[in-house]
């Protein structure tokens, strides 16, 4: 009835459209009064090229979450009403604000509302943080994107690629966005990462803060404390009780504007879900548990249900018939909260590998995997994951496994020699030789070697882990590739411009200038090293798209890039050493030659690549049946069927309780979160018996001392005094890519039967030792004394001294010297403002300067742990 009927005269109707563009609008009914109809006008397209980047980047975003939300059943019409209210216990006093997880709309606007937009959720295992955040962002994106709202672009990243040690925040979130979306349109020349991030147009939100072991937690809170600035804003998540803990042990903590935690889930709110979820067929199995949760909410399956987590889990576990949910409130199978968490944990996989048959009209029906094999495959890599101390399931890291790594050297022998067994072979049928066996051994071994020296430059000039893929460049777009080679080189903005543009004219020069004038060096010089390095840089840069990699198209960019390599520059290398033998007086080339030479060049791109490290890997583990033959294959069925997430490149699983449930383990390890004693490269020295706490003694204690290190502790000092050996390690790097070489040139060239081939193998280690005897063998004077007043270190010949009222804070760092990672840990300390300058020797990263080097670990003994923390007036931060 409407209300001119009721006598109340007639009636506005007014329609409002938002987030569409209609082209129609029908309107069904009698219409009694005016007809109002409001079309909010579309976005205004950004005017300048900062704008356009960052549309393009909240573009690729959307598409990349709106897909990982379906991956995860988010596109419920009825979602699950998870109650998220302000936390106090956290960070003391701050803005009201909270909500529900099916009203993200209302969070969103409270979010922008902020003073700095800075916010902390909280929650406990399976609460549901990391889906309100994705939530969040997809929400804070449909803003932008289809209101046309003002709003800075949400990125979710992994705080575990985040070395907060080493590298600043701001230095580390454009690295990640200029890694991620690498097209994004250049404003002056530059990707626009670094002006998204200095002019605040990108929203942090931060994921698996509470995965990281506990010093790196602290770490990471304490960087972030620092180096957000006053107008930075982030999105941090968190468990609710390591964040507590955080802020329990330093003093230094994030600010946030807000903070909002998880509460249980109601079990009548659980029960209405489920009735909502459930097929109405199955309304029978169902009907005892829903039954069970609204009359008995303390019961153990109500407890257990508590968490958005358990709630899918056993909407998942038993959608699908004979499955029967009523056996859960059974209280002689199940008579505690954790026995029901544990049952839903090992029903899920099974769930979401159902053996279904396929549809008779299917040409291709979707592969099916048997349950109880691919949960051994996925708690095989789950364990893997736990070792390693990450959460990320990366397929270049499977090479890390035992297996794999035991069997590189045999398997690279067993190929090298099998592929020069079937080279020699083939050769001679076709050229009809009677020279003996691996006649072409030198021909191969060249060629192998100017691939190698062709392989290295190109790793130069990226400046790459040739154990991290990336996704490559088109070849066949050329001029694209060459600008993308010069903005991703390491050398200096004048050295990229001077190779890229001033390459070919050079390389052309000298071939011109070759063949006019035959040279046989020249030649090989210029076909065989310089163009093939020159397009080893082209077909090593990175590609210009915007979307996010996924972890298929990074493979099957590595694949593209080794094929390419042994299509283009092992002919290349060829032909070089063919001009070679046709330059000489007597020429001695021939296309069989020239067939052997690309076979060496070819093998040595093959052999030392990523994508063998990941066949051998690959194949070793499926032989041993702890992964499948398809293994990508069946990581995107189980990204499909919500067990994992994909971010970056790599897999996550969906929670880290259910990667912990199945590696059956207690979670990844914590290396270096506790340290005993030696555990910081210096031994820990034996205390004086008497003295603890602070020191209150009329006459100093004795010095002890604990090999050859000479301890005194007195009321208001600490020395440390002795001479101390050094183990030189870093030069086992260059030798290892010498030796990997070297074995690649052995066995593909023929030469593996004799025994003078192996003596480089052998002599090549006999260098390494010989190396770190000569810098292990002198005893250098080693001196750390700490006072009330001032902390200095003697190692060697280099020495230093600070003041402590010149000094903001003390700490255990990684040591960076001269630009580079020394991979050990030292004391630094951070000097105030107007403190003098150190000497750039012990200049490490973001405003610390060492102090004295103390070993692998980022931990000190506990006597100089203590001296810190009684001495240096509250500035040591454990």
């Amino acid at each position: 009835m409407t209300e001119s009927e009721r006598g109340q005269g007639p009636t506005d109707i007014r329609n409002i459209v938002t987030d569409s563009t209609v082209h129609y609008l029908v309107q069904i009914g009698v219409l009694n009064g005016e007809l109002h109809l409001t079309v909010p006008p579309p976005p205004v397209p950004p005017a300048t090229p900062l704008g356009l980047a960052e549309e393009r980047l909240a573009r690729s975003l959307l598409y990349q979450w709106r897909a990982e939300a379906d991956a995860w059943d988010m596109a419920d019409p009825e979602p699950l009403a998870v109650r998220w209210v302000h936390s106090r216990t956290a960070l003391g006093p701050g803005t009201e604000l909270g909500g529900r997880g099916d009203r993200v709309g209302t969070m969103a606007e409270a979010l922008l509302g902020l003073d700095h937009r800075r916010l902390l959720i909280l929650g406990g295992a399976g609460a549901g943080k990391t889906t309100l955040a994705v939530l969040l962002t997809l929400e804070l994106l449909a803003r932008r994107l289809t209101r046309g709202e003002d709003v800075p672009v949400p990125v979710v990243l992994s705080l575990e690629s985040w070395d907060a040690e080493r590298v600043n925040f701001h230095d580390w979130l454009i690295g990640r966005i200029e890694e991620e979306h690498p097209g994004l349109p250049r404003v002056d020349g530059l990707h626009p990462a670094g002006r998204l991030v200095s002019e605040r147009r990108l929203l942090p939100v931060l994921d698996s803060l509470d995965e990281l072991p506990e010093h790196r937690r602290i770490a990471v809170l304490a960087a972030l404390g620092r180096q957000l600035g006053q107008e930075g804003g982030v999105v941090l998540i968190c468990r609710s009780e390591a964040y507590r803990a955080l802020v329990a042990a330093q003093r230094d903590v994030l600010r946030v504007d807000s903070a909002i935690e998880a509460l249980p889930l109601d079990p009548a709110d659980v029960a209405a879900y489920l009735r909502q979820a459930r097929q109405p067929s199955r309304a029978g199995q169902w009907a005892p548990l829903l039954a069970e949760l609204r009359s008995e909410p303390n019961s153990p399956v109500s407890r257990a249900l508590s968490t958005p987590l358990m709630v899918w889990l056993v909407r998942r576990g038993y959608e699908r018939a004979p499955t029967d949910p009523g056996e859960l409130v059974d209280r002689t199978r199940f008579a505690t909260a954790a026995q029901v968490e544990r049952h839903l944990l090992d029903r899920i996989v099974p769930a979401s590998f159902p053996q279904l048959p396929p549809g008779p009209d299917r040409l291709h029906p979707p592969r099916q995997w048997e349950a109880e094999r691919a949960r051994v495959w996925l708690s095989h890599l789950a364990r893997l994951m736990s070792r390693q101390g990450t959460a990320e399931l990366a397929w270049w890291r499977l090479f890390g496994a035992p297996l794999p790594r035991a069997l590189a050297v045999p398997v690279l022998i067993a190929v090298g020699i099998a592929l020069s067994v079937l080279i020699d072979l083939a050769l001679g049928l076709v050229q009809d030789s009677t020279d003996r066996i691996f006649g072409f051994g030198s021909t191969l071994g060249l060629s192998v070697t100017m691939a190698g020296a062709v392989r290295m430059a190109g790793r130069a000039w990226f400046g790459d882990d040739s154990t991290t893929p990336r996704r490559r460049a088109d070849p066949l777009r050329f001029a694209g590739a060459l600008r993308s080679a010069g903005r991703n080189g390491r050398l200096g903005r004048a050295w990229r411009l001077t190779v890229v543009i001033g390459g070919p004219p050079v390389i052309l020069a000298l071939g011109v200038f070759q063949f006019l004038a035959p040279s046989a060096a020249g030649l090989m010089l210029v076909v065989g090293l310089l163009l093939p390095g020159y397009l080893m840089i082209v077909l090593a840069a990175p590609s210009d798209t915007v979307d996010a990699a996924t972890p298929d198209a990074l493979l099957r960019s590595e694949r593209t890039a080794v094929l390419l390599t042994m299509v283009v520059l092992a002919p290349l290398i060829a032909a070089g050493i063919e001009l070679l033998g046709w330059s000489r007086p007597h020429p001695q080339g021939s296309w069989a030659g020239a067939l052997a030479a690309w076979c060496g060049a070819s093998a040595m791109f093959l052999l030392l690549s990523p994508w063998s490290r990941w066949l051998l890997a690959r194949c070793s583990l499926a032989l041993a049946d702890r992964v499948p033959w398809a293994l990508m294959t069946f990581l995107r069925d189980a990204h499909r069927a919500g067990l994992l997430q994909r971010t970056a490149g790599t897999y996550r699983f969906r929670n880290l309780r259910l990667q912990q449930h199945l590696a059956a383990t207690a979670g990844p390890g914590h290396p270096g979160a506790s340290g005993g004693p030696g555990t910081a490269g210096i031994p820990a020295p034996r205390r004086t018996t008497g003295v603890t706490g602070p020191r209150t003694g009329t006459s100093p204690p004795p010095a002890s001392t604990w090999r050859g290190l000479t301890v005194r502790r007195e009321p208001t000092s600490y020395l440390l005094t002795g001479r101390t050996r050094e183990v030189m390690l870093a030069h086992w790097g260059p030798l290892g890519a010498l030796m990997a070489l070297h074995l690649v040139r052995t066995t593909v060239s023929g030469t593996w039967d004799r025994l003078e081939s192996w003596a480089p193998l052998v002599g090549l280690p006999a260098i390494g030792l010989l190396l770190m005897l000569i810098r292990f063998l002198p005893r250098r004077r080693f001196e750390l004394h700490i006072t009330d007043t001032f902390i200095a270190a003697r190692w060697g010949r280099h020495a230093c001294h600070y003041e402590w009222r010149d000094v903001d804070e003390v700490a255990v760092r990684r040591v960076h010297s001269r630009g580079r990672d020394a991979r050990v840990h030292g004391i630094h300390v951070r000097p105030g403002p107007g403190a003098p300058v150190p000497p750039a020797r012990f200049r490490g990263r973001d405003g610390w300067y060492l102090v004295q080097p103390m070993g692998v670990g980022p931990s000190v003994p506990p006597d100089i742990e203590e001296a810190l923390a009684d001495l240096s007036g509250g500035r040591w931060r454990p």
